[in-house]
């Protein structure tokens, strides 16, 4: 667990969303938890991830969304794996919402620089 890689997710928070500040410490090595120095909150390194909350492996999980991406069936991965299908259910789900929440970041970030870079050029064709 390196914090350097690492931001605070704190909203209220001014170190939000910067990493290498040196502001984030670890809170807790068995629990997987950090320490913002700026806020003087701690966090769960998982938080905002699908991963927050759950108890299994981390790579299980992704091995299990890796092979529902694929088209494994549902009832194939609960037999191999022993999971309860509304576990794997659930985790599909949460993936998927992962997903689009980050999609969408992406896009909004693009729109935003599209607009930045086309009000750049209108204010250099104006000063022409």
């Amino acid at each position: 667990m390196n914090p350097e890689q690492l931001f605070c997710p704190n909203i209220d928070c001014p170190a939000r969303g910067q990493t290498g500040e040196g502001n984030i410490t670890i809170h807790s090595q068995q629990e997987k938890r950090c320490y913002c120095q700026i806020c003087d909150k701690t966090f769960a390194i998982s938080k905002g991830t699908l991963f927050y909350r759950l108890r299994t492996d981390p790579q299980i999980v992704m091995w299990v969304v890796v092979l529902l991406a694929y088209g494994c069936p549902l009832q194939a991965i609960v037999k191999a794996f022993d999971f309860d299908e509304r576990t794997v259910k659930n985790w599909w789900q949460r993936a998927g919402a992962h997903c689009q929440g980050v999609h969408e970041a992406v896009i909004a970030s693009q729109q935003y620089l599209r607009h930045i870079y086309k009000l750049k050029n209108a204010r250099e064709l104006e000063t022409r």
